[in-house]
């Protein structure tokens, strides 16, 4: 190796190593060390750690599952009134800034870092579930049970849960690209409602360490899914069994290939990742529809389309008081619990690919390139399972009651023409899928926790791969720890309760900000 070859590496390594020291420890730290105490309790003292973080799970699903529900439809109607009104045109930036990512590759990092890999697995497994457990009243097996199996998925994973994730992008957005601040940490960004004080002291701190926990927590239940869905179809395909090694492993090769796409940078690497993901997962969709019973498929997804939209009000605040099924508050709740919970990922990663784009723009691309991309695989992969199971052709239940969800999808794709084969194309986009909500991941939890971004907003090198490094730590402690992740997924909803104060909070400086920067707007 020639000398100046090696006298760069050098150079780069010791800039690298450098880095380290734009990394917020104050955070970064006790965020990881609070993940994994939750994690320790939950193996030190399984029952009571589990207990505790169900009954409050339960309490705050029966007790604010209401409000819970009325701020998921808030942020619909905030977000699509600030879209449509006179400050939709705002740009977020300078007014010669351009953006910086093509439509296309915008709208599907958008996509891919919202919905991941869970979206096929419960496409799969959520119309079986209400099946055994129909809603709204339904009995066990009818016809008007039917009409609710792909109705409540798409609903689910449509306009209110990106509405969600969009409503904190626009305020960070904002905060980032037109008041060109270099420190993302959240309390700074509330800085003007919670006072300096407050941000910069134990409010600030405790704010920003809830908020990282409970992107956390929401990463790793995604993960927890993804990597049991992946390790079936290797047992399918191998036989090699999917026990804690292989588990563990595959969190590993995340992590590497995390590594290969962070140096690539975003436009390069995220950007690139993120397009060849939706164009994968968009063609295995379509040898679904092709080859599985497309005229069912459209028939039944315009159908459940027509009785959500009919319903979408009711759903929206349905929270079965009398009865008390109990169907609202483990479903619809926990999901918009769930989303709450990734403010800082969803907002943050949001505001970072959209310099140069306006608040409608945001919005619009957000909710309806998300809604509209969930319900092409909930339509394919939902209708798909229901039309095997309830012809006798496939019997998706009774897989995913005795060998679980992970199985059942494995099975139900294995079943197709050429299974094999498409299986192997399954497992690959699902790891890629997985891969970009990482990267989406690592890269927020960076911004929020570097003490000042470069000129384009990114956080060092060296930060985004110790993120990465924590959040596979996580993940892995996850599943040495077993049943660790049901503890971190009820934490994550007792946690997603109080982001909903801070959703306020932000649009509340959004408000005083545009007031400042843009009087002739309020004005009107």
């Amino acid at each position: 190796m020639s000398h100046s070859m090696t006298d760069t590496m050098e150079a780069s390594s010791s800039g690298f190593l450098s880095k380290f020291d734009n990394l917020d420890h104050r955070l970064f730290w006790p965020a990881i060390g609070f993940t994994f105490l939750i994690l320790l309790s939950a193996v030190l003292f399984p029952e009571g750690t589990n207990t505790f973080a169900n009954t409050g799970m339960k309490w705050i699903t029966n007790e604010f599952g209401w409000f819970i529900q009325l701020a998921g439809f808030a942020c619909l109607a905030v977000l699509l009134w600030l879209a449509f009104s006179r400050f939709g045109s705002i740009k977020l930036g300078a007014e010669s800034d351009t953006p910086e990512f093509s439509d296309s590759s915008y709208a599907y990092m958008i996509f891919t870092a919202g919905v991941g890999a869970a979206l096929i697995f419960w496409a799969v497994g959520e119309p079986m579930y209400y099946m055994q457990s129909p809603p709204m009243f339904s009995e066990v097996g009818s016809v008007e049970a039917s009409q609710w199996l792909i109705t409540f998925t798409l609903f689910h994973w449509g306009p209110i849960g990106w509405a969600i994730f969009c409503l904190p992008a626009v305020p960070f957005a904002y905060y980032l690209h037109k008041k060109k601040k270099r420190n993302l940490r959240l309390s700074n960004v509330l800085e003007d409602v919670i006072g300096k004080k407050n941000a910069n002291g134990t409010v600030g701190y405790i704010i920003n360490i809830i908020a990282i926990f409970g992107t956390l927590g929401a990463f790793s239940t995604s993960m927890g899914l993804t990597v049991g869905l992946i390790g079936a179809g290797i047992n399918k395909l191998t036989g090699i069994p999917n026990d804690i090694v292989l588990q563990v492993g595959l969190i590993a090769a995340f992590i590497i290939f995390y590594a290969f796409v962070m140096f690539a940078g975003m436009k390069k690497g995220v950007a690139k990742l993120a397009n060849a993901c939706v164009y994968a997962a968009f063609i295995l969709g379509l040898f679904v529809l092709i080859s599985g019973p497309t005229a069912f498929i459209f028939s039944y997804f315009f159908d459940s389309a027509g009785v959500m939209f009919n319903n979408f009000i009711r759903m929206s605040f349905w929270s079965d008081p009398v009865q008390k099924s109990g169907f609202p508050q483990a479903w619809t709740m926990y999901y918009w619990a769930w989303y709450f919970a990734y403010l800082v990922m969803m907002g943050v990663f949001l505001a970072r690919i959209s310099k140069g784009r306006t608040i409608r723009q945001l919005v619009l691309t957000t909710i309806t390139c998300g809604s509209a991309g969930a319900a092409f695989f909930i339509a394919i992969f939902g209708s798909y399972s229901v039309h095997s199971e309830i012809n006798g052709i496939l019997p998706v239940l009774e897989w995913m009651n005795e060998f679980g969800v992970s199985m059942a999808v494995v099975e139900t794709i294995n079943a197709l023409p050429m299974g094999s084969i498409i299986l192997v194309v399954f497992l690959f986009v699902e790891f890629f899928l997985m891969s970009t909500t990482m990267t989406s991941t690592a890269v927020s939890m960076s911004m929020m926790t570097t003490k000042e971004l470069d000129a384009d907003s990114d956080p060092d090198a060296s930060v985004r791969m110790i993120w990465a490094l924590g959040i596979g730590a996580v993940s892995m402690a996850a599943f040495f720890m077993g049943g660790s992740i049901d503890t971190i997924k009820s934490m994550c909803i007792i946690v997603g309760l109080p982001m909903i104060a801070l959703y306020i909070l932000m649009m509340i400086c959004l408000k005083k900000w545009i007031k400042q920067d843009h009087p002739e707007l309020m004005a009107k």
